[in-house]
């Protein structure tokens, strides 16, 4: 009889344990979990423009020869900036004005950006240009003292309709169905009447942009004005 109590009490305890186990197993099984996130990220960047500033249904055709479409001028294009009142080979003569125009673009399907220009001035004196509304003088060389005159420089883009050497950089925002543009840095170079030409007849134009897109990291105007300055210094 003792026995008997004794196999019974060993079955019972043997049941309780594996229901026990049971048990376990299905705590377990309830508490496991896994989770995962997938992000997909697109390509960013500047593009360039493909329209005339002045008319956004002519394309950009920087011909070899002037034409009746860009009112006898020639035109230049060279990536974001655009000369489309610039004729090559302008001859010089002391006390002229040649039509040199930068202007600054950005494709419809670009980034918003901040622009900086570098304009480079190799003739040897007497050369020189008005800045225009919209930009401003970061580290330029005034002419004689006189406002908003410089022979070269670095200038930053303050936005359109914000007076000359007024305002902070702004941003050229992107216009989803058109370029987007600056508005001309300068209109024509001058020469003095008194100007010394020199051997390298030339003023070179360089553009530093800036991608203003992410919308999760500030941009640091200060620091990417730092970064235009060592970046002219090797114009």
């Amino acid at each position: 009889m003792e026995q008997k109590k004794k196999k019974r009490t060993g079955l019972v305890i043997a049941l309780v344990a594996c229901l026990a186990l049971v048990g376990v197993a299905g705590v377990m099984a309830w508490y496991s979990s896994t989770s995962e996130i997938t992000n997909n990220f697109v390509d960013g960047g500047i593009t360039e423009p493909d329209t005339d500033p002045t008319d956004p249904n002519k394309p950009l055709r920087p011909e070899v020869t002037p034409d009746p479409e860009h009112s006898g001028h020639q035109g230049q294009v060279n990536g974001n900036i655009v000369e489309n009142q610039w004729i090559a080979n302008s001859k010089v003569t002391p006390g002229s004005s040649i039509p040199k125009n930068p202007n600054v673009g950005i494709g419809k399907n670009s980034d918003s950006c901040y622009v900086f220009v570098n304009v480079k001035n190799n003739f040897t004196s007497g050369a020189h240009f008005t800045l225009n509304d919209g930009w401003k003088a970061v580290e330029a060389t005034q002419y004689k003292g006189q406002a908003n005159e410089y022979t070269g420089g670095l200038f930053v883009y303050v936005g359109k309709g914000t007076s000359v050497n007024t305002g902070d950089a702004a941003i050229l925002t992107v216009n989803p169905t058109a370029d987007s543009w600056t508005g001309e840095v300068f209109s024509k170079v001058k020469f003095d009447a008194d100007a010394v030409l020199g051997d390298s007849k030339s003023i070179k134009v360089s553009a530093y942009l800036v991608a203003a897109s992410n919308k999760t990291e500030q941009i640091d105007v200060a620091e990417i004005t730092e970064a235009a300055k060592a970046w002219a210094q090797k114009q």
